[in-house]
């Protein structure tokens, strides 16, 4: 990974709380994005994508379930719910729907870290991070983090859409994504996509990326199926 320090989302409405979590998360030289409530989170991860969220489950307007499931409909990050409710149901509910771990307030720091620690471990080996810097070859890289690509050196900026579609793509280059799991997952909450707006988006990622949009080198259409990214990364996964 390019990127020296993973970044976490923390969502608690529970002010002292959230801040004391946020200050022993800086001190262990994490990135941290915090908000108050489901809504205010998700208007974070549209622009900046966290690798890991911390969600209450108890919030107002929003409960860390709900947002649990917004959010894994365009990213897929893992996920600890922090919550006061203790009985089985609910802890056996958000483990097998929600989250990937789940741990019970109050709880140890020490104990939080490591569970934290050993999600990332575990869902990142050998995988592509979301802030990733990803270099495809000699004329191209994806910064992720920096919400950019570098083609032969300059600047490109990229849209949130077309980040998250290159990111579903690069999770698994020379292998083709359907067009119905683009549509599921670089689509943010409150949006919208369709096969028209989706041939858009691949249109104006080509212009960007491509030496010739209309003879694609990387983003390639696979026909009947949706499309692919068909150059192995040199560096970054």
């Amino acid at each position: 990974m390019a990127r020296s320090r993973w970044r976490i989302l923390v969502a608690d409405d529970d002010m002292i709380l959230r801040r004391t979590l946020v200050s022993q998360l800086l001190s262990d030289d994490f990135e941290v994005m915090s908000a108050a409530d489901g809504a205010e989170a998700l208007k974070l991860v549209e622009d900046t994508w966290p690798d890991l969220a911390l969600l209450d489950l108890m919030m107002p307007g929003m409960t860390g379930f709900e947002l649990s499931e917004r959010l894994r409909r365009y990213i897929e990050i893992p996920i600890i719910i922090l919550t006061s409710i203790s009985d089985e149901a609910t802890t056996v509910e958000g483990l097998e729907k929600y989250a990937d771990d789940y741990v019970t307030k109050p709880f140890r720091y020490a104990e939080l870290r490591a569970r934290i620690n050993n999600l990332l471990a575990k869902s990142y080996e050998g995988g592509l991070h979301p802030g990733e810097h990803v270099v495809i070859d000699d004329t191209l890289a994806i910064n992720f983090g920096q919400h950019a690509a570098i083609k032969h050196g300059a600047y490109i900026t990229l849209e949130p859409i077309e980040l998250r579609i290159l990111y579903l793509l690069l999770q698994t280059p020379a292998t083709p994504v359907p067009t119905t799991t683009l549509l599921r997952k670089a689509w943010g909450y409150g949006e919208e996509g369709d096969q028209s707006s989706l041939w858009v988006r691949i249109r104006s990622l080509r212009r960007k990326l491509e030496d010739d949009p209309s003879n694609p080198t990387y983003l390639q259409t696979a026909r009947g199926i949706g499309y692919v990214w068909t150059v192995q990364p040199l560096r970054g996964l």
